[in-house]
């Protein structure tokens, strides 16, 4: 049964009516005579001790469930995705792109390239991992939203994919989903427990922040051998984060301890963690307006946010089915109906992260 707060007046009448049915020798309780005072002066007393029962209750449920297992809220998350630079002609020489390297939204919003990039003499168009100045959700960004830098002159052109793995501390919400998990994965050897330790693969920068983690995870089982495919928020994940997932597998040893940490799998079975496959997912569409509205570039990239956020949704196994696609395009003020070039549902395999391709936009 759910705890219950009782107030003043509450504890109060059941005092009254407990009175009125145990004795007919007192009945004068009317606000202000003896009985009444002598029944509303502890009645004030009990009201405190149920709020200090639910303060203390409040404060011991986090402690007793997540704190005592090592369960704090996740901190903030940067950030972090990639910006393509074009150029008009074939570069005559390699270019070095330096770590640090600023990158400008249309907002003002300012991202940082990762690592150093050489953009390859014969090529005229170079990827670069950028992050967020900041952690938390205000460093997402929707496509080709970024566009310009410092570091490229006007006769370069800047973009990006949309960028959506930033996100804010860890809601209450959230680590009590994410405590519902662990507690499933208490008996390690099943399938479970062995996706739920693998979901929690990192790897940590110079300062001890979480600079990749896992955001996509999809499980293929087998006889005597399961895949388990990792996706990160900076998009592939890196050997890093595969090994740390691996090693959580099979268990580790510590190097400098020597102490072992036993392992997620069951003797004898096989676990591979891998890194899943990007695809890209392209869509032509042709747009009739309503009246008095014109298809610009307004709409295009109203229309070009909803897409890459309905595909960049897809867990892996699941499949988009194109009228749901459609009816979210839908949602966009002034547009009229849309007919798709495509008539195939976008399916997403187990071992594959889709991410938003070109949304080809033709007026109807």
């Amino acid at each position: 049964m759910t705890f219950q707060i009782k107030d003043f007046a509450s504890i109060t009448a059941s005092e009254v009516n407990h009175a009125r049915a145990v004795t007919r020798k007192i009945t004068d309780f009317q606000p202000g005579s003896v009985t009444r005072t002598l029944m509303e002066a502890p009645a004030v007393e009990i009201e405190e001790l149920y709020l200090q029962m639910f303060l203390g209750l409040r404060d011991a449920i986090p402690v007793a469930t997540f704190l005592s297992f090592g369960f704090d809220k996740l901190p903030a998350a940067v950030a972090a995705g990639y910006v393509s630079v074009s150029a008009q002609s074939p570069l005559a020489q390699d270019l070095l792109i330096p770590a640090g390297t600023e990158f400008l939204a249309s907002d003002g919003r300012t991202y940082l390239s990762r690592v150093d990039v050489t953009w390859a003499a014969g090529t005229s168009i170079v990827r670069i991992p950028v992050v967020h100045t900041a952690a938390g959700l205000d460093g997402n960004i929707a496509a080709g939203a970024i566009t310009s830098s410092p570091f490229f002159g006007p006769e370069y052109t800047v973009g990006n994919q949309a960028i959506e793995s930033g996100r804010d501390v860890e809601s209450d919400a959230e680590r009590e989903a994410r405590f519902a998990e662990f507690v499933q994965a208490i008996s390690r050897g099943t399938v479970v427990a062995c996706r739920y330790e693998a979901s929690q693969s990192v790897v940590f920068d110079e300062n001890g922040d979480r600079a990749e983690y896992v955001t996509r995870i999809g499980v293929d089982e087998q006889p005597g051998h399961v895949r388990i495919y990792l996706y990160s928020n900076i998009g592939s994940p890196s050997l890093a984060l595969l090994t740390d997932g691996q090693e959580r597998i099979d268990g580790r040893r510590d190097p400098v301890t020597g102490v072992a940490s036993p392992g997620y799998r069951a003797a004898g079975i096989r676990m591979d963690v891998l890194g899943m496959a990007e695809r890209a997912i392209d869509l032509g569409i042709r747009v009739e307006m309503q009246s008095g509205y014109v298809l610009d570039a307004s709409v295009e990239q109203d229309l070009g946010d909803i897409f890459a956020a309905r595909i960049s949704a897809v867990l892996p196994g699941e499949t988009l089915y194109l009228g749901s696609l459609i009816e979210a395009l839908l949602a966009v003020p002034g547009v009229q109906s849309i007919v798709p070039d495509s008539t195939e549902n976008i399916v997403c395999e187990i071992n594959e992260a889709l991410v938003p391709g070109t949304l080809s936009v033709r007026s109807l």
